[in-house]
C-alpha cells in the first residue's frame, strides 16, 4: 500500500521550503514537503519529519525552527541530499529567533517558537508558533515538487 499512496501523491504538487534549527550547537536544516499554515489565531505552521531516519530529533529537541522560503533548486538539493554536516558549507545565512540560521537566498522566512510535536506513524508533525515573519523580495518564482522533479511556477 505504501508504494500505491507514494504514487498517487507523486502527482500531487506540494510547495517546498527549508526548514532550519539550532539543536546542540549544531546547524540543521532539511527540505520539506509537508509544510502548511495550521491556524491564524494563534498562528500556527506545520511540517513533518521522518522518525525512521531521526529528522524528527532536533525539531523536538529545539524551542525553534526558521521556515526558509526559497526558488533555488540547488539549495533544496543541498538540504534533501547533502549530509547533514555539509549543508550549511556553502549556505549563506544569518542569525535569527535564538540563533537559528535564516538562508539569505530567502525571498520570505517565518520565525515560529515550537509549539507542540506529535508523534504519528513513521513521521513527527512539528507545530510551531510564527513569532514573526518576513518577505525579504518580492521577484520571485517559487518551486513545487512534482512528479520527482521541481517546477518553477511562472509569474
Amino acid at each position: 500500500m505504501s508504494e500505491t499512496i507514494r504514487n498517487i501523491m507523486r502527482l500531487f504538487p506540494l510547495g517546498i521550503v527549508v526548514v532550519t534549527t539550532k539543536w546542540s550547537d549544531n546547524l540543521v536544516g532539511m527540505t520539506v514537503n509537508t509544510f502548511n499554515s495550521l491556524s491564524l489565531n494563534p498562528p500556527l505552521v506545520m511540517f513533518t519529519a521522518d522518525k525512521t531516519k531521526g529528522n524528527d530529533v532536533p525539531f523536538i529537541e529545539s524551542n525553534g525552527f526558521i521556515v526558509n522560503f526559497v526558488d533555488d533548486e540547488k539549495i533544496f538539493n543541498t538540504f534533501a541530499f547533502k549530509p547533514i554536516k555539509e549543508r550549511f558549507k556553502e549556505a549563506k545565512f544569518f542569525e535569527g529567533l535564538d540563533g537559528i540560521p535564516v538562508l539569505a537566498d530567502s525571498y520570505a522566512y517565518m520565525e515560529v517558537k515550537k509549539y507542540k510535536t506529535i508523534d504519528i506513524g513513521d513521521h513527527t508533525i512539528v507545530v510551531g508558533e510564527v513569532i514573526n515573519g518576513k518577505v525579504v523580495r518580492d521577484n520571485f518564482s517559487p518551486l513545487v515538487y512534482y512528479n520527482r522533479n521541481y517546477w518553477k511556477l511562472c509569474r
